[in-house]
């Protein structure tokens, strides 16, 4: 049990009045103190708990505000990605539009000069949503003819890529160099969901058959 502290009033009215204004200064100090240990700093610590929150609530606040601030860009960007990838799949042959664009580019090379020596299409290779449909040419050209050519396949209404073009210097006609042209047209073709293989089967685990004891 805590030890009682007796205090006799009349030994304490007898004292001095210095040593008795000390006594009455240290008893309020000790209430003080004692209204601070119980009472002030559980609230301060309240106060210091409810500071932290609120300082992470601001923060959360000032991320939000900031993600809200994007979505209309954010909407917009999505917008015109979803209009330029329904204008470039306007621009994709289907199957049934492969031979005529092969077709033209056939004339466009003939109206531009160029002399064909190989003309050959290749297999498709499967690019997801999309394949590639490449053509190998071989041309004789001069450099006027094999600019027009470029510009015309440019200007036809489907995507067609001219890469791994290999120039060959043949001589000279005249003053003007003579090119043979070594090169792959690729155009692309859009799949249709129904197009698309079906995922292989998954593998039956096949149950090893017992052998009866002999």
């Amino acid at each position: 049990m805590a030890p009682k502290i007796k205090i006799n009033l009349d030994v304490v009215m007898k004292l001095p009045m210095k040593k008795r204004v000390a006594i009455l200064v240290a008893i309020c100090v000790v209430i003080f103190l004692l209204i601070g240990w119980f009472f002030t700093l559980p609230e301060l610590s309240r106060a210091s708990e409810s500071s932290a929150k609120l300082v992470e609530l601001n923060a959360q606040l000032v991320k939000d505000r900031r993600i809200a601030a994007d979505i209309p860009k954010y909407l917009r960007d999505k917008k015109e990605m979803e209009e330029a990838l329904v204008k470039a799949l306007t621009q994709l042959p289907n199957e049934k539009e492969i031979p005529d664009l092969f077709d033209s580019l056939a004339n466009s090379a003939l109206r531009s000069g160029l002399k064909i020596v190989l003309f050959k299409p290749g297999a498709e290779t499967p690019k997801g949503f999309y394949a590639e449909v490449p053509m190998t040419m071989k041309v004789e050209s001069r450099f006027e003819s094999l600019y027009d050519f470029s510009k015309k396949v440019a200007e036809l209404p489907r995507i067609v890529s001219l890469d791994k073009m290999a120039v060959t210097s043949t001589g000279h006609k005249g003053r003007e160099p003579q090119l043979t042209i070594e090169m792959n047209a690729t155009t692309f073709r859009f799949i249709a969901a129904q197009e698309a293989p079906p995922a292989p089967p998954a593998a039956e685990a096949k149950k090893p058959q017992e052998e009866g004891k002999k």
